[in-house]
């Protein structure tokens, strides 16, 4: 058996996925403000919010959740990232209560990629024991997108 240094053909190391970076800072102050002045309803425990989009069949590599100011109002407020309905249903996979009044970064290990599926989905951060007032969160997450 042969194995040729030519690429006769074709072109070596030529793909047509992408590492795409997605960030998403949540400012809540912002955000409470912002919603009042919608009308929308306001923010409670358990409630999600969509921090990043995903295209569908993407793979995420790498995700997680930083605390750039603390909360100081519901200190109490804790955060769980991932994902809420579909699959994969795992509320929790990149961070499980972050306490938001404690700067630190929660993400998970890059070891366990997760692929979205078929169809279009979120990383979702959720309110796990108190909707925050002022505290800041930054939302990342590294995704190869197949579809590009």
């Amino acid at each position: 058996m042969a194995a040729y240094e030519d690429t006769y053909g074709f072109r070596r190391f030529s793909s047509d996925a992408r590492v795409r970076y997605y960030e998403t800072k949540l400012d809540f102050a912002e955000i409470i403000a912002e919603r009042a002045a919608q009308g929308a309803t306001a923010l409670a425990a358990a409630d999600t919010l969509r921090a990043i989009a995903l295209p569908a069949n993407s793979v995420v590599l790498h995700a997680g959740l930083e605390i750039m100011t603390v909360e100081s109002t519901n200190t109490t407020a804790t955060f769980d990232l991932g994902y809420t309905g579909g699959s994969p249903a795992a509320a929790n996979v990149y961070a499980d209560d972050a306490a938001a009044n404690a700067l630190a970064i929660h993400h998970a290990a890059l070891a366990a990629p997760v692929v979205t599926g078929s169809s279009a989905d979120y990383i979702e951060l959720l309110l796990n024991t108190a909707a925050p007032t002022d505290c800041v969160v930054r939302v990342f997450a590294a995704v190869l997108d197949p579809n590009e």
